[in-house]
């Protein structure tokens, strides 16, 4: 995922029993949910290869232990993937196996960034060491007080190169094949164009955010996490056992998320973790979406949503029931570590 947990934590608030709706995405928030003591995760995505992927990383979870998980994802070196991947069968859906024997080379690498907007990553990744130098991108990483990190920024990183990487990697063309459309950009934050937009993000991450535990930043530079503390949640020792315990409790579903919504009875969600969907949206169908989101939602029901380029809010019409918190939503934004998105905003449900 390339949601900051943090922020879906501080929005959500879930609370023991609650029943949490998730946009599937990598998994990983889902699979973190967990940690929190839902009743039920329905994490649904219109996308079937996610919800491969979760599939996956349920089979793995529920099979290995620790160490084995560690391995098998490929944070770890292994040469025993595709025979752990065949003890996991059992517990896959028949559409499942067969999208994973046809990639079974991701398996064999293991999965951990090995999606397509992942290699993307390390490419850039790579180039910016080229460009800044492998010395300086290590640099960044080193402990550093706040004051530090600000200087470090300033005088060291902030180069005309690295200002020049925006408009050379993070333009509307090349994102065009890396499978956003050109017609995906609009701006609403002042800029004129994607990589004046993106460089604005990343500079409030280099030089505000604290950097070592960014582990966001560690894959955007480095390609990888620099060690097992400073990773998602699912991926910690002290966690595993109880996402183990749990992860029962996920439903995975694959559909269309204002279908499912329709579908379910009055009142009975309790958070909506939504990502970024309703940029995929008309007006109209986000309309749709948020009366669907108030007809479902629990009583006191809070929501987290983010726009990567196009604006999206709640419709006007339903803004005196579904009330965004403005000091809750100006904190995570400011202190969100993914700086893909250009909006991250909380709410609750006043019924």
């Amino acid at each position: 995922n390339w949601e900051d947990p943090l922020s879906d934590q501080a929005a959500l608030r879930i609370q023991p029993n609650d029943a949490v709706l998730a946009i599937t995405s990598g998994g990983c928030n889902v699979l973190g949910f967990l940690l929190s003591d839902p009743k039920v995760v329905y994490s649904v995505d219109i996308n079937p290869t996610q919800s491969y992927l979760l599939a996956l990383k349920i089979a793995a979870i529920t099979s290995l232990d620790y160490d084995q998980f560690m391995a098998f994802s490929g944070l770890r070196p292994a040469q025993n993937r595709l025979a752990q991947y065949e003890k996991m069968k059992p517990l896959l859906r028949e559409e499942e196996i067969r999208f994973w024997e046809e990639h079974s080379q991701t398996i064999a690498q293991g999965f951990i960034m090995n999606g397509q907007y992942e290699r993307f990553i390390r490419s850039a990744g790579r180039f910016i060491q080229l460009l800044q130098g492998k010395q300086r991108v290590l640099g960044l990483f080193k402990g550093k007080s706040p004051q530090e990190q600000v200087e470090y920024f300033e005088k060291t990183w902030n180069t005309r190169r690295f200002r020049f990487l925006f408009k050379l990697l993070f333009n509307k063309y090349v994102l065009a094949r890396r499978g956003l459309v050109a017609d995906y950009f609009h701006f609403d934050d002042g800029s004129t164009s994607f990589s004046e937009s993106f460089y604005k993000r990343s500079e409030k991450a280099f030089r505000d955010i604290p950097i070592r535990s960014n582990y966001f930043l560690s894959l955007y530079l480095l390609g990888r996490y620099q060690n097992e503390e400073a990773v998602p949640d699912y991926l910690r020792r002290e966690n595993y056992a109880v996402i183990k315990a749990r992860v029962g409790r996920i439903q995975n579903i694959t559909a269309e998320a204002q279908d499912w919504i329709d579908d379910m009875p009055d009142a009975s969600i309790d958070c909506f973790a939504l990502s970024n969907i309703c940029e995929l949206m008309s007006e109209q169908e986000t309309q749709r979406l948020f009366a669907g989101v108030l007809r479902k939602s629990a009583p006191g029901g809070r929501i987290i949503f983010r726009n990567l380029m196009i604006p999206r809010e709640v419709p006007a019409e339903l803004r005196a029931s579904i009330v965004k918190d403005e000091p809750l939503s100006r904190h995570i934004a400011a202190n969100d570590r993914s700086f893909v998105y250009g909006k991250v905003a909380a709410y609750t449900i006043e019924k």
